[in-house]
């Protein structure tokens, strides 16, 4: 019998929870949090039903569980600015990944927000999931941009979660529940190039974009 390492048994151990936690997705956006069971989440798993209860001891848990995997997706990670400062492209960028990254997510989300007996707690654990990763990027961002005296001195934490409840707003309406069907219809670039532009200048004129360095 081959003897795992602590290292290789903590991976492996790793894998198991994202199998299960990829099949229980899958079932909670089919099914509901209700109407899913740990016997079907294991078959979709391709598991033994005990083995779930050997990582996770509650359907509940494994709901947490997927709340981590959704938060955690290497999606949401905004791709760098093309030059250093540019801000419109970093808030864009932070934005545009986290909505894109979730719309993958809708029925699952949908879930979350009809189902009408799931545990309040359960609803503010899966939004503090997400906003906690966004805050803290786009607070580390404004903070280093007011050294280099870019930005005003402003409440970074306050302004970082607004900007997490916009983008999240325009994923609820824009593909989450899908209420805007009737009206004049913009892709996500659209919508999210103009939410960042009025984060950072307001309705003000925008300043004109940087000539290129002359070489």
């Amino acid at each position: 019998m081959v003897r795992l390492s602590g290292t290789a048994r903590e991976e492996r151990a790793g894998e198991r929870r994202a199998q299960i936690l990829r099949a229980a997705l899958d079932v909670f956006s089919r099914k509901g949090f209700h109407g899913a069971t740990i016997r079907e989440i294991a078959t979709a798993a391709g598991l033994a039903e005990g083995t779930i209860y050997l990582y996770f001891p509650s359907k509940q848990e494994v709901l947490k569980g997927v709340f981590a995997l959704l938060a955690d997706d290497p999606g949401a990670a905004p791709a760098p600015p093309s030059r250093e400062g540019d801000d419109m492209a970093f808030l864009t960028a932070l934005i545009r990944n986290r909505v894109q990254s979730l719309a993958r997510y809708a029925s699952f989300i949908r879930l979350i927000a009809h189902e009408a007996d799931l545990h309040e707690d359960l609803r503010r654990e899966f939004f503090a999931r997400l906003h906690a990763p966004f805050v803290a990027r786009l607070e580390g961002y404004l903070k280093t941009r007011i050294a280099q005296g870019a930005f005003r001195p402003i409440n970074t934490g306050l302004i970082a979660s607004i900007c997490f409840r916009m983008a999240m707003s325009y994923l609820m309406v824009q593909h989450v529940l899908e209420l805007d069907r009737a009206a004049p219809r913009y892709d996500d670039d659209e919508y999210v190039g103009e939410m960042a532009a009025l984060i950072l200048y307001g309705l003000t004129a925008r300043p004109a974009p940087a000539a290129p360095a002359s070489v």
